[in-house]
């Protein structure tokens, strides 16, 4: 998944939306339980202390209980209750046996509202006092438990609520991610359906759509009509002008027959070679019309052994390849990366070539090498000096002006290499002609 995808954008903000919100919900879950802890220990506090107050014995100087509490925990040394009660006009005070040596703060918060001490061997107790008077007498009662039972509770609590919060987490995060793969399934749709308009398998965007969606789909198809309209009125016009040059060019022949029988052949043949050169342009723009731009993410299968052997045999039938000795040394099936008509187009227009060359044969030899497909094609013709091996492919060069042609056709098939990822060298072939070594993008297996 690509670091700028939507889905991975939409999954990490549910992510940290859902965890975040999960997190303090956890939190204000364990402060409530906690809180509700503290009052519930509280209340238990202010009930206990309510029954001290009710058998403190005024008279003695020294405070003291006319009935011992029923909670055995305050007569157990450290039992978890302790209770404490100090006469403010002597300061004289009594304890409960679970304190020791120990004694409580008497806090400096409301009556009533419980407060906290730490004490010794951290020991640590929530507490709550009040100030009394009996019988003319002003006593301080303090009643308190210990806080390490709330802590564990609450700690136990924490973790309660997140491993269950973590699956639930995990469910919501997994329910989000198929809601939105669900979610952008039209997404992929569409896709699929421009895929097949690259492709040329459709002329529109064709299926059906959410209405989020459908003004985009309807928007790209009136661009694809448009674009239709546009090529097609460019290739009407484009056959408008091939069709309007003929009679010229027609022309232009007749008048260099009439300039030969008053022999002035030079003339004629320059005319000759200038409506040669125009009918040979018009041909070469409209071959590189017939292209079909693509990007390469978009895969195409086309059998390079099956468009040699075919285009073999139309050449072996021609005047000129009917003389040739055509030596195919083709190895195991490969399947480009390049549209058929394409391909068909680029190993024509590099087997002309060949052939118009060739003294009396032509090797073509096909291989797999690191991912691309190999097609080399050697003859015996003069070949080219080294120098002007990097003048091959431009548009219109000719090496040579004793053989008929106009220098395009090597420039087709650079064209159509360059359209298709691939690459294309020369070189002087084994045979001593021109060697031309074409490597193309393999199709994926899969």
């Amino acid at each position: 998944m690509r670091a700028n995808s939507l889905r991975l954008r939409l999954m990490a903000l549910a992510s940290i939306m859902v965890v975040g919100s999960l997190i303090l919900a956890g939190l204000a879950l364990h402060g409530l339980f906690v809180l509700n802890l503290e009052r519930s220990a509280r209340a238990d506090l202010d009930a206990a202390l309510s029954r001290i107050v009710a058998l403190i014995d005024p008279a003695p100087a020294r405070p003291t209980l006319r009935a011992p509490l029923p909670d055995p925990r305050y007569e157990t040394p450290l039992g978890g209750r302790y209770w404490q009660v100090k006469a403010l006009d002597n300061g004289q005070s009594t304890r409960s046996r679970s304190l020791f040596e120990q004694e409580l703060e008497e806090g400096h918060s409301a009556d009533g509202e419980t407060f906290h001490q730490v004490g010794e061997g951290g020991l640590h107790l929530i507490l709550i006092s009040r100030a009394v008077t009996i019988e003319g007498r002003a006593f301080r009662v303090t009643v308190g438990e210990d806080h390490d039972p709330i802590h564990a509770a609450g700690a136990q609590y924490g973790w309660d609520i997140a491993k269950l919060f973590a699956l639930l987490g995990i469910a919501i995060i997994c329910g989000g991610w198929a809601q939105l793969q669900l979610g952008l399934l039209p997404l992929s749709r569409l896709r699929d359906a421009v895929d097949a308009v690259r492709r040329g398998e459709t002329q529109r965007l064709e299926g059906r759509f959410p209405s989020e969606v459908q003004p985009l789909v309807e928007e790209v198809n009136g661009l694809l009509a448009e674009r239709e309209a546009v090529s097609q009125q460019a290739k009407r016009r484009a056959s408008d002008l091939a069709h309007g040059l003929k009679t010229p060019l027609a022309a232009v022949h007749g008048i260099a027959m009439r300039l030969r029988d008053r022999e002035e052949r030079q003339d004629a043949d320059a005319l000759d070679e200038l409506a040669l050169e125009m009918s040979a342009r018009v041909d070469y723009q409209m071959r590189l019309a017939a292209l079909r731009t693509r990007s390469l993410d978009r895969q195409e299968n086309s059998s390079l052994q099956a468009v040699i052997v075919r285009t073999l045999g139309v050449l072996r039938k021609t005047e000129r390849g009917e003389r040739l000795h055509w030596q195919a040394e083709l190895g195991e099936e490969l399947a480009v990366n390049i549209h058929r008509q394409d391909l068909m187009e680029l190993v024509g227009v590099t087997l002309e070539n060949a052939a118009k060359w060739a003294a009396s044969t032509v090797v073509i030899q096909t291989r797999a090498e690191g991912g691309m497909a190999c097609l080399r094609i050697s003859d015996d013709g003069p070949g080219i000096k080294a120098d002007l091996v990097g003048r091959l492919g431009h548009r219109g060069t000719r090496l040579d002006e004793s053989v008929p042609g106009t220098g395009l056709g090597l420039a087709i098939a650079q064209e159509i290499i360059e359209l298709n990822g691939g690459s294309i060298h020369y070189a002087k072939a084994d045979l001593g002609g021109l060697l031309v070594e074409m490597r193309l993008v393999l199709a994926r297996t899969e």
